[in-house]
Formats: structure tokens, C-alpha cells, sequence
């Protein structure tokens, strides 16, 4: 039920960011091709906002700590980590990656693969009150940043 919940909400999201804009394919290129370059440039983009609210959990244990006492504090850093364990749900809903965009896919897998593991230590962090998990997370999100910034770059050199 989780899992399609996170399906149809991806698949609504991808297909409000491809009437939106963002980072698009060549004028010449074929339809499908743009429409998936602005659907993956839609969860580059919002993955990396969501980045940005992960950041609210602080970088030492006591920031920590603080983070996971304060509501407004937790309910923004689950705004983020909730897109973070649907990250491989967001870019499968984009669809198969046209073949020169293979290597924008297998970084976003990585980095997905990061984000989720960082999901897990969330909620470990907020099940258990563990500052610690809490920063494990957020170092797990900071592996993936460059991950997401290569995605991005890739997207934009194909334009």
C-alpha cells in the first residue's frame, strides 16, 4: 500500500514537473526524450530542496539532539526524508532512460540508494530518539549531493 502510495504521488509529481519545464532536451529531440529530461531534471531538482531541509538536522550531536526535540524542526526534516525513501520510486516513475542518458540514471540510482539508506536511519533516529542515527543520515545525504550535482550537470549539457 506504502509503495503505491509513493508510486502515484512520484507519477503525479513527474507529470506536473514535465508540464513546468525545467531542464529540457534539444528542440530536435523526440518527444519521449524531452518529456523524460524534464521529469528526471523534476526529482534532480526537488531531491536536491529536499537536501537543503535535511540540512535542519544539524551537523554535530547536540544539534542533533536539539533537531529531534523540536517539532517544527522534525516535521521539515521528514518533509525531505519522506522523498528520500521514495528516491528509486521518483526516477522509475520517469520511466526508461533514453540510451544517452544511461549514466544521468545509474548516478541517480546511487545516489538514490544513499538517500534511502538515509531514510532508514531516520526513522530509526526518530523510532528510537537517536541523535546519532540522525547524523548518520545526514552524512549518508551529503555522499549523495555530488551524486545529484553530476545528474544535474548531465541533464544540462544534453540541452
Amino acid at each position: 500500500m506504502r509503495a503505491a502510495g509513493a508510486g502515484v504521488a512520484a507519477w503525479i509529481f513527474l507529470t506536473a514537473a514535465a508540464a513546468c519545464g525545467g531542464p529540457g532536451a534539444p528542440a530536435g529531440a523526440p518527444p519521449g526524450e524531452r518529456i523524460w529530461v524534464a521529469n528526471i531534471g523534476g526529482v534532480v531538482d526537488q531531491l536536491g530542496r529536499d537536501l537543503e531541509l535535511a540540512g535542519s538536522g544539524g551537523a554535530t550531536l547536540e544539534a542533533a539532539r536539539s533537531a529531534l526535540g523540536d517539532q517544527a524542526d522534525l516535521y521539515t526534516i521528514l518533509v525531505a526524508y519522506t522523498d528520500f525513501g521514495g528516491c528509486s520510486h521518483m526516477v522509475a516513475a520517469a520511466g526508461d532512460a533514453p540510451a544517452r542518458f544511461v549514466r544521468v540514471e545509474r548516478m541517480l540510482g546511487s545516489a538514490c540508494a544513499l538517500l534511502e539508506r538515509a531514510a532508514r536511519l531516520f526513522t530509526r533516529a526518530t523510532s528510537a530518539h537517536d541523535p546519532r542515527a540522525l547524523l548518520a543520515a545526514g552524512r549518508a545525504t551529503l555522499r549523495a549531493s555530488p551524486l545529484l550535482a553530476r545528474a544535474r550537470d548531465e541533464l544540462e549539457r544534453a540541452r
